[in-house]
């Protein structure tokens, strides 16, 4: 049985914890306000640590060659953390309850920039899990005992993701995500008759969606590249 690097353990633990954390906070109607404060809070706080456990890509942003793929991935990683640092920048401005003894700087329009930095946040994080797909199933491979279980759990799980990436088109639309990126809408509609268990179905449909586009996306473009390396090589 293979065996997985602890530190690939914890930035996993850690990026779930995450993803999970920012779910629940997507549904402000249904935490509340303290609550949604107290899980911003240990969002961040998880944000800080994801980033120490990844030092060596800061290190090494200025040293490597840069390749599409390379673009893509600095470019999303420097924008989510643009999005994230807005988030709480934002969020201690308009805070209510956990930091309101601060005296801020009133900030135009930071309760719609708040609202603006997560759902793009929310987006750049699906995008950021899909440009690390391959990481996270390569891991999640390692856990399985056999190569057959390992090939039926590979075909089921790109069934699944398929099916979820296709419903998430469906979900984008209806959950009018587009026009709270360009801010067109800057508050979330609620749906109190609605069970909250399909809120989160649609949310998990639409990151599902990025993170499909996203691997297959940076797939075709690494295939690309490949493909022009080896007719560069038969030329030569």
């Amino acid at each position: 049985m293979y065996r997985i690097k602890r530190k690939t353990i914890v930035r996993l633990a850690v990026d779930t914890i995450m993803t999970v954390l920012f779910f629940i906070m997507m549904a402000y109607q249904l935490t509340g306000n303290t609550v949604h404060e107290i899980l911003g809070i240990s969002l961040f706080a998880l944000f800080i640590i994801h980033n120490i456990l990844n030092l060596n890509w800061y290190k090494a942003i200025y040293k490597e060659k840069y390749t599409a793929v390379r673009v893509i991935r600095t470019a999303v990683n420097l924008l989510l953390l643009l999005s994230m640092l807005g988030m709480m920048v934002t969020a201690l401005v308009i805070s209510r309850t956990v930091f309101s003894f601060i005296d801020m700087i009133d900030i135009p329009f930071a309760r719609e920039l708040h609202f603006l930095f997560a759902y793009w946040g929310f987006i750049l994080m699906a995008i950021h899990l899909g440009l690390h797909w391959v990481m996270i199933m390569g891991a999640a491979r390692k856990m399985a005992k056999n190569s057959e279980r390992t090939k039926a759990f590979a075909i089921g799980f790109r069934l699944a993701g398929i099916m979820i990436a296709v419903y998430g088109i469906y979900a984008f639309f209806k959950r009018q995500i587009g026009s709270y990126l360009i801010l067109y809408n800057s508050y979330s509609f609620w749906d109190y008759e609605e069970l909250a268990v399909f809120y989160f179905i649609d949310y998990l449909a639409i990151m599902g969606l990025c993170i499909c586009i996203t691997h297959y996306v940076i797939k075709r473009i690494q295939k690309t590249q490949k493909g022009r390396l080896e007719s560069r090589r038969k030329q030569d």
